[in-house]
């Protein structure tokens, strides 16, 4: 994909994604956009390395049947969790307004639509994926990463834990209510590795679920 196509796509990103300031409510046009624009900024080899994410005193172990991380008490300084892939530009990041049920990973009946619009710019990007390769025989299919976020409230390892339960629901109700190929989907819990709001580690903002394209 051209220069011209990439740079048009971060304009409009930039558009709709005022990320520096928090989560929001998008529809599914905006976030199909803004995936189409992290696949390209990927593609090009223009995403920055991600890097590891370090806290204190905790590192996820293993994932329970039920979706919850274990965690295991380390001295020092221990991985917290990390992504595969590459850090995407601020103007192109997805975080999207979930809500959940207060210390829960149950997910609130007005957050519903919020996922709803997530499937729906998924299947959007998987169909345009594939119209893509009909030519070429060689058929294309995305990879997305659900990242739950928290803020710093309580300790590191209830942070990882919830994070990922949460991430892991919202994977549940996209394959079982949407139909959404579960193998497309990566659940990530980051707990509160990387803050939205470094200077305000209780910031509502810091509570979020992201969503980034994986090539």
């Amino acid at each position: 994909m051209g220069k011209n196509r990439i740079a048009a796509l971060l304009a409009f990103s930039a558009l709709i994604s005022p990320m520096a300031a928090s989560a929001q409510a998008l529809t599914a046009d905006e976030i199909l956009a803004l995936l189409q624009a992290q696949r390209e900024q990927l593609a090009a080899g223009l995403g920055a390395e991600r890097t590891l994410e370090f806290v204190t005193e905790s590192t996820p172990e293993a994932t329970t049947e039920g979706g919850m991380a274990l965690v295991t008490e380390l001295p020092g300084d221990a991985l917290a969790a990390n992504t595969e892939g590459s850090l995407i530009p601020e103007e192109m990041v997805i975080d999207l307004t979930i809500f959940f049920e207060f210390d829960s990973a149950l997910l609130k009946s007005e957050s519903k639509s919020q996922v709803d619009a997530l499937c729906s710019a998924i299947q959007a990007n998987e169909a345009a994926l594939m119209a893509s390769t009909v030519e070429s025989e060689e058929i294309t299919h995305g990879a997305y990463q659900i990242i739950g976020h928290t803020d710093a409230s309580g300790s590191v390892n209830y942070n990882l834990s919830l994070s990922q339960a949460r991430a892991d629901e919202v994977v549940r109700y996209m394959v079982r209510e949407c139909g959404i190929d579960g193998n497309v989907l990566q659940a990530v819990g980051m707990g509160e590795g990387r803050l939205k709001d470094a200077g305000n580690p209780r910031a509502d903002q810091n509570r979020r679920v992201e969503i980034q394209v994986v090539l």
